[in-house]
């Protein structure tokens, strides 16, 4: 289990990324003893970044009462979660896929033969729209 991407997500889980210290070692707790799918999906994380420190790089901030996730710790872990969830050898195959998809779900543009339509005037618009009054509907 990587500790540091650890500490992101506890926080980022948190409402303004703020939670007092009792809090951070139990959710810390729960993950570590949550099995392998979080431990490898934590190193993949983190290796993403392999020199990261959330402090020194003030990804977190310390008070005395908690720590708190930072704008720029934030945009760190969904950067890192990104680079994860989407490996680029996936994104041109499915680029490739919908691409095929989309051109088998699309009719040709000259299929549709559309009536040909008089140009309205601003003033034949209007007559489209009801004002309501009391009740009772008038024409604009």
């Amino acid at each position: 289990m990587n500790f540091q991407v650890s500490i992101l997500t506890v926080l980022a889980s948190y409402p303004n990324g703020l939670a007092t210290l009792t809090d951070i070692k139990r959710d810390l707790a729960f993950l570590a003893t949550s099995g392998a799918d979080w431990a490898s999906y934590s190193k993949r994380l983190g290796a993403t970044l392999p020199s990261l420190d959330v402090f020194s790089l003030g990804f977190v901030q310390r008070y005395s009462f908690g720590w708190r996730l930072t704008a720029k710790g934030a945009a760190a872990l969904e950067l890192m979660e990104q680079k994860v969830r989407v490996p680029v050898a996936n994104v041109e195959a499915e680029a490739a896929t919908s691409d095929s998809l989309l051109e088998k779900c699309t009719p040709p543009v000259g299929s549709a033969e559309k009536p040909d339509q008089p140009s309205s005037s601003p003033i034949d618009r209007r007559a489209l729209f009801m004002v309501i009054d009391g009740g009772r509907s008038q024409a604009a």
